[in-house]
């Protein structure tokens, strides 16, 4: 006995679907082909001549035709409705199923809109709290957004982590320096954009380190350009006075290549000595101090602990502590006066990305410190705070071989020797507030903003000088045999020294 796919029933005349094998009443399903053109089961496409007539034997008279006033006009009447009725509950089950199954979609996108939302709220909160750090350490206040809203940003000082008196040291050195920032002008006499554009070679100091291997790696230079402190590639250290045009010093001890030097003025009035300090690839940092008559140079401390070469320093303002990071991924403060570790900054495991530092700087107010890292990214600490990062910014593609913290502590430049682009961020918004490609053959060893904040130096295949805020570049110098690796703005930035793989001094004014 056959039953219809739609009503149920034993079909009066029994079909058969060619395409599904479904039987129907042939009533039935002829309606349903004429309304939509389609197998009410599977869907498909189905017309009238896909459907097979089943031969029932015997054979059957049809009915006589019916009159209105008959049983068969009722029966006929009745089954009408019943077979409407079939076909909407057919529909009504389809769009039931349809619906179910808009339902999970709607529920699953809602549950993965809420994850997201939540996943966003959270790395806003942390940009936030990163910005609040940063603004409150360089003086800016945060802007308010309501005065009803709620405090979702825990602002509360960090767990205590330096010694007592260290810390005393940075936040009082902080209170002085930053206070000052806003009315902090060039001093008076200091050079102007017509003098920088001016500046041409006028003195060259050649044949300093040795020839093997030669070059000079790094460089500073005393204010007012009489003292120069010079790191080279033959493990050598030497401090040069321009005014007698002699070597004073020629401070040997590291076993590798010098990367960073650091000239320490006096910090404690009349007999203090001048400090020089010194980093290498040996995992060293060296203090050499000056005798009394200034002829003679020493070393004092000799910092050691880390795993990996140092490849940068940052000497406090307050001349009393220094920073040194390190490609094992941790950075180190030093107190200058006793020669002893402070503290020990490790890398954050729960902080994606590299903490091998291969360049790093100080901010001019002594809180904050900048690493860039192996992977481009640039990691800033409070030095108040090792448990966290102030921020994290996102700089080169490739190794960042130099940072620099403007005078005013409102910008940060970042370069990458493998990567001919400067880049400059805001640090008020941690956003880049510039960026420039210089030509592909060039190579930039360093980047360095003057005492006044007025330029920003970039040297490498050659030496150029960009004016701050315009970024226009005023000065060019190409007249260098090698490669330069560093620059110093002095006597109130009317002298510009550089250094170079040529074993020479040139000073431009």
């Amino acid at each position: 006995m056959f039953l219809c796919a739609i009503s149920g029933t034993t079909p009066t005349v029994p079909v058969v679907s060619a395409k599904s094998g479904n039987v129907y009443e042939k009533a039935l399903i002829d309606k349903y082909i004429d309304q939509n053109g389609t197998d009410p089961i599977t869907g498909e496409g189905l017309t009238k001549e896909d459907l097979i007539e089943v031969k029932a034997k015997p054979q059957t008279l049809p009915p006589r035709a019916p009159t209105q006033t008959s049983i068969p006009t009722l029966l006929t009447s009745l089954q009408s409705e019943f077979d409407a009725i079939m076909l909407e509950s057919l529909e009504v089950k389809k769009s039931y199923q349809d619906a179910r199954q808009e339902l999970a979609n709607a529920l699953y996108r809602e549950d993965a809109a809420t994850r997201a939302l939540a996943r966003i709220m959270k790395e806003r909160d942390e940009a936030r709290t990163a910005l609040a750090s940063v603004q409150a350490t360089i003086g800016i206040a945060p802007a308010s957004t309501s005065a009803d809203a709620p405090a979702d940003i825990d602002m509360s000082a960090p767990a205590p982590t330096l010694p007592s008196e260290t810390e005393s040291i940075i936040t009082a050195t902080h209170a002085a320096l930053s206070s000052t920032r806003k009315k902090r002008k060039p001093a008076p006499g200091y050079a102007t954009l017509a003098d920088v554009k001016a500046f041409t070679q006028q003195t060259t100091v050649p044949s300093l380190h040795a020839t093997k291997p030669p070059g000079i790696t790094a460089l500073d230079v005393a204010a007012d350009g009489q003292l120069a402190v010079t790191g080279g590639a033959d493990k050598t250290v030497h401090v040069y006075d321009f005014a007698s045009g002699k070597t004073l010093a020629t401070l040997k001890g590291h076993t590798k290549p010098v990367k960073q030097v650091a000239l320490v003025e006096p910090q404690g009035g009349a007999g203090a000595a001048r400090l020089a300090v010194s980093c290498s690839a040996d995992k060293t940092v060296k203090v050499w101090s000056e005798a009394d008559d200034g002829a003679k140079w020493s070393l004092q401390h000799n910092l050691t602990g880390h795993k990996g070469e140092v490849s940068g320093l940052a000497v406090h303002p307050s001349g009393r502590l220094v920073a040194a990071g390190s490609t094992d991924e941790t950075w180190s403060l030093y107190d200058l006066t006793s020669g002893q570790t402070v503290k020990t900054y490790d890398a954050l495991p729960a902080t994606e990305g590299s903490f091998a530092y291969t360049s790093f700087a100080g901010h001019p107010d002594g809180i904050l410190h900048g690493g860039g890292t192996q992977d481009g990214s640039i990691r800033i600490w409070d030095v108040r705070d090792a448990s966290a990062l102030a921020a994290s910014l996102t700089s080169h593609a490739s190794p960042v071989t130099s940072l620099s913290f403007s005078e005013n502590g409102y910008y940060l430049a970042s370069a990458s020797a493998t990567d001919p682009t400067v880049k400059i961020f805001d640090l008020r918004k941690l956003t880049v507030l510039s960026s420039w490609a210089l030509p592909a053959e060039n190579k930039v060893t360093e980047v360095r903003f003057d005492p006044s904040a007025q330029f920003l130096s970039v040297v490498g295949t050659d030496a150029r000088v960009y004016a701050n805020k315009t970024w226009e570049e005023v000065c060019k110098f190409d007249d260098n045999a090698g490669e330069l690796t560093g620059a110093r703005f002095v006597d109130l930035g009317k002298k510009l020294v550089l250094s170079g793989m040529d074993r020479t001094l040139r000073v431009l004014a």
